[in-house]
């Protein structure tokens, strides 16, 4: 994603340049969970229609700890760039801000690679490390078992390349296989992923596996394919079934790739997630909680802390999440679901806070994801 690999440079002078009134210690999260949109949906402190009223300004201030002229900077921001496009804060469990402009609160959006974030959760809820059960197949599969074999992913033989049997799960939810960063064509895309087809710029691995980085839809087309053999099921039945059902997400569906006679279809892992700002909250709410939701545990919270955990090959990435180290004058615990054209989710768990910016626009102007962050960050007041 062209945003994503300049966003490491522009994020260490971004934070850099954060008033240090946004850093909070953590006093702990709001225990209010939203029903789902057809039956209320998020709490509210906007009113219907319009502006918020002074004495509603003095509300979201005393309620939700925002400014909202000073939040209002963030939409005209988000106006800069071209197409649909929704902007939604929840601060303390309460709106604080909501904004569309080409449709409305129903308009959805390709997330693009903020689907990664989902394909990550999923393994968060299968492997033996995050203390699930056996799978479907009686068998355990673990952040370091080997997968590029007749046992996990047997589409993978022959090996394009030997070094490929070293991949392990955690490899490739690290973007450390070596797999390449080229594009994944629509055509074949599993088989290409393989490295199986002529030309494919996947068949010789770009470094060995836990050693180099690389952002490789090419990689999550492997765990795209794991899953299925390991759960014997694809990724958006099994998340509908465990995570989008039991969190009130219905606004969502995941588009599939493959097959015309190859391999496949099979949702796109990297990708293809579509659905509306109040939704993709809902999956960043169930983050700012660690996966747990209204008393019950959805998500085990020890996968969040794997999948926020920087690497040693890559500073500001986890597993499918892109993070922040702690530096000075900015939300050291800012993570973020990262998708084409900013179609991004922002979970600030310290602040109580989680912000999303969906759209179709494809033209923004010069650090736009930053500006659009420091001016969110600047409202939030206490």
């Amino acid at each position: 994603m062209r945003h994503a690999t300049r966003g490491s440079i522009a994020w260490l002078l971004f934070v850099c340049m954060l008033p240090s009134f946004v850093v909070a210690q953590d006093k702990g999260l709001s225990d209010y969970f939203p029903p789902p949109e057809d039956q209320g949906g998020w709490r509210t402190l906007l009113p219907k229609s319009g502006e918020p009223n002074d004495a509603e300004k003095a509300k979201i201030r005393e309620v939700a700890g925002i400014n909202w002229d000073k939040l209002t900077e963030a939409w005209k921001h988000n106006t800069s760039a071209p197409g649909a496009t929704g902007l939604l804060v929840i601060r303390k469990g309460q709106v604080a801000g909501e904004w569309y402009r080409g449709g409305d609160v129903n308009k959805a959006f390709n997330i693009y690679s903020s689907s990664k974030a989902y394909t990550s959760t999923a393994f968060g809820l299968i492997l033996d490390d995050f203390g699930a059960g056996p799978l479907p197949n009686g068998k355990k599969l673990t952040l370091d078992t080997k997968v590029c074999n007749e046992e996990w992913i047997p589409e993978s033989l022959p090996l394009s390349d030997p070094r490929k049997s070293a991949i392990t799960v955690r490899h490739l939810l690290n973007m450390a296989s070596g797999i390449g960063s080229e594009p994944v064509p629509m055509k074949q895309p599993f088989e290409t992923s393989l490295g199986h087809t002529s030309g494919s710029p996947f068949a010789m691995l770009k470094g060995e596996p836990g050693k180099v980085f690389n952002y490789s839809n090419a990689g999550v087309s492997h765990l795209t394919l794991l899953f299925q053999h390991a759960q014997s099921s694809d990724l958006f039945p099994f998340m509908k079934a465990k995570l989008f059902d039991p969190v009130g997400m219905k606004n969502v569906s995941w588009m599939k790739i493959g097959g015309e006679g190859g391999i496949g279809p099979y949702n796109q892992g990297y990708s293809g997630v579509h659905t509306v700002p109040r939704e993709h909250a809902r999956f960043c709410y169930l983050a700012l909680h660690k996966g747990e939701w209204a008393g019950k545990r959805i998500v085990p919270a020890s996968y969040y802390d794997f999948a926020w955990k920087p690497t040693d090959v890559k500073n500001d990435y986890g597993a499918q999440w892109w993070t922040f180290p702690g530096l000075p004058n900015g939300p050291a615990d800012l993570v973020i679901t990262r998708g084409k054209d900013f179609n991004n989710g922002w979970v600030v768990p310290s602040l109580d806070l989680v912000f999303v910016r969906l759209g179709d626009g494809q033209q923004f102007p010069k650090d736009f994801e930053k500006d659009l962050v420091m001016k969110v960050l600047a409202a939030v007041e206490k």
